[in-house]
């Protein structure tokens, strides 16, 4: 029995300390900016089988009539669809399973993207370009991590101001980025910030 009450006695007093710790302490968000350099393209494409209709005079095809089709247009601007890979995963857990197709295609080059996209075909779909960015040496990521701190204490310095008390020691930085970064076409448009959270003492 006084093991158990030593031991809570231990745990009363380390939560005693922990709480005064934190009421002693700010936790500030601190960004920097980061520039993006692309290292994959990748456009996904879908492919629906084509119901025909005489109003609109439009003729029906099946997904490989489609698909030939697509593959005849890239050809004539040197890019071959054999280097499409389909997205099985994708087509399993459509709803038309059985009366489309999807497939992606990794490039490294913005002007085979154009080319791709640039095609208009009733019945087959870009459905997104999603973006890829070059992972981050160590290096880079230390500099980032020391302008969104140096921009967290301002932040702080800030806040503490305001509360009559001056900012004093980081206590714990916490680093929620990845080395790679993935976005689409419109994430892409967002400016890129790099965050971490800091934790400072209060004096």
């Amino acid at each position: 029995m006084n093991l158990i009450k030593k031991i809570l006695i231990v745990f009363i007093l380390c939560q005693g300390f922990l709480n005064a710790q934190q009421q002693n302490s700010i936790s500030v968000i601190g960004e920097a900016n980061k520039t993006n350099e692309i290292n994959t393209y990748i456009v996904n494409v879908e492919f629906r089988e084509v119901i025909g209709d005489n109003y609109r005079n439009i003729k029906g095809k099946t997904v490989s009539e489609l698909e030939k089709e697509f593959a005849a247009a890239l050809s004539r601007v040197n890019i071959d669809f054999s280097r499409f890979e389909e997205d099985i995963m994708y087509r399993i857990s459509s709803y038309a399973y059985t009366t489309s197709s999807f497939y992606f295609y990794k490039t490294t080059s913005l002007d085979e993207v154009k080319k791709i996209i640039s095609h208009k075909i009733e019945g087959v779909t870009n459905t997104k370009v999603d973006i890829i960015a070059k992972e981050m040496t160590n290096e880079e990521i230390g500099k980032l991590s020391k302008e969104a701190v140096n921009d967290a204490r301002k932040t702080a310095d800030q806040i503490a101001t305001n509360i009559g008390k001056t900012v004093g020691d980081v206590i714990q930085i916490e680093n929620p980025n990845n080395k790679y970064k993935y976005y689409n076409v419109v994430a892409l448009k967002e400016p890129t910030k790099y965050y971490v959270k800091v934790i400072f003492s209060l004096e």
